[in-house]
């Protein structure tokens, strides 16, 4: 049985156009999760190199080729992190997302329901 190492704050990677990342950064402020802003898959790419995040949200307002481009990003260089979409009620995905394991969540959103499926994720992957 090994003991589990204490952990900081987990680093989150926020993707989202500029003006829908205030919108996502509230949504996510009943977490304790230090956010890390991407506005571009290019801007996530590199936070994904120069911080220690441990899971990426991206906003519904993000297309969804940002999202194929992200899971090219964690594939070469982070493999692993877990992906949640925000996705509007009636939009589809790639049936790729299902293959990688992207956890989709559909508008509208319940306050606090983001942040508590961002906790979640992240206690399975430290479980």
């Amino acid at each position: 049985m090994t003991a589990k190492k204490s952990r900081g704050v987990p680093v989150l990677l926020v993707l989202a156009p500029a003006a829908g990342l205030d919108a996502l950064r509230r949504e996510l402020a009943a977490g304790a999760f230090d956010l890390v802003a991407a506005a571009s898959s290019a801007e996530a790419e590199a936070a994904l190199r120069s911080s220690p995040v441990e899971a990426a949200v991206v906003s519904a307002e993000a297309p969804a080729p940002w999202v194929d481009e992200l899971l090219a990003c964690i594939g070469k260089s982070r493999p692993g992190i877990p992906v949640l979409a925000v996705r509007r009620r009636n939009a589809e995905e790639p049936a790729a997302w299902r293959a990688r394991g992207v956890g989709v969540l559909r508008e509208p959103i319940l306050p606090g329901a983001l942040a508590r499926s961002v906790s979640a994720v992240l206690g399975l992957r430290h479980t």
